[in-house]
């Protein structure tokens, strides 16, 4: 996935030059996110566990992103992106004799989201910079997976997404940032945006039949060409 990705890029600077994507109604770009994902975890009523704790965990998304600009204020937002995202949970398990066990389960997948968005953006409010805004939706494909679970100090690990992950997954989109243009070179773009998870992250027959919502902060940092 990652040499389609840089094949990608490669054509797209022998197609076009930085001058003739300047005056497209299409801008193309690249990004890299650092993101901070955690779990909305319930039994299967949706009603909280008591004694189970989730904690978040640190990732990354980025890849291409595009603007299909239909004005100078708004434009329809997509991309393909590589997202490495996840959560963990805690909580005790009582055996026969009374006694309790820790049961610690650490989940991480990788996904491929599309973004499906309208930007809207401000005029200049400085020399070439501008505010913006994202509104929308993110479509995933849940292609890999690494679980780790730990029974009373005895861990064991997993890699196969289709036992313990739904394979699609749909977020709600909103962000916040700025553009800046930088003369006969291209646009920064800098954002914070949250991506809430709409469906089911994790299958029913999960050990401990939880009912996981998986959502990310996103730190977005990318390059408009």
């Amino acid at each position: 996935m990652r040499k389609l990705t840089f094949l990608a890029v490669f054509f797209i600077f022998m197609g076009f030059s930085s001058k003739a994507l300047a005056q497209s109604p299409v801008r193309l770009g690249l990004k890299f996110n650092p993101i901070i994902s955690y779990a909305r975890v319930t039994d299967e009523d949706k009603k909280s566990i008591d004694g189970l704790d989730n904690s978040s965990k640190l990732g990354f998304s980025g890849g291409l992103m595009a603007d299909f600009n239909f004005s100078e204020r708004a434009a329809f937002h997509t991309g393909l992106l590589i997202v490495s995202k996840g959560y963990e949970t805690e909580s005790v398990i009582l055996l026969d004799d009374n006694e309790g066990v820790v049961y610690n389960t650490v989940s991480k997948v990788t996904a491929v989201e599309v973004p499906v968005a309208l930007k809207m953006r401000s005029g200049d409010i400085a020399d070439g910079l501008r505010i913006r805004g994202l509104f929308g939706g993110q479509l995933g494909l849940n292609v890999s997976s690494k679980t780790t679970t730990e029974i009373g100090g005895i861990s064991s690990e997993d890699r196969k997404t289709s036992d313990y992950y739904q394979p699609l997954s749909i977020d709600f989109l909103v962000g916040a940032g700025v553009e800046y243009d930088i003369d006969n070179v291209g646009t920064l773009d800098f954002g914070l945006s949250y991506h809430n998870g709409l469906t089911r992250f994790n299958k029913k027959d999960d050990a401990l039949n939880t009912r996981a919502l998986l959502d990310y902060f996103s730190l977005d940092i990318g390059f408009f060409f």
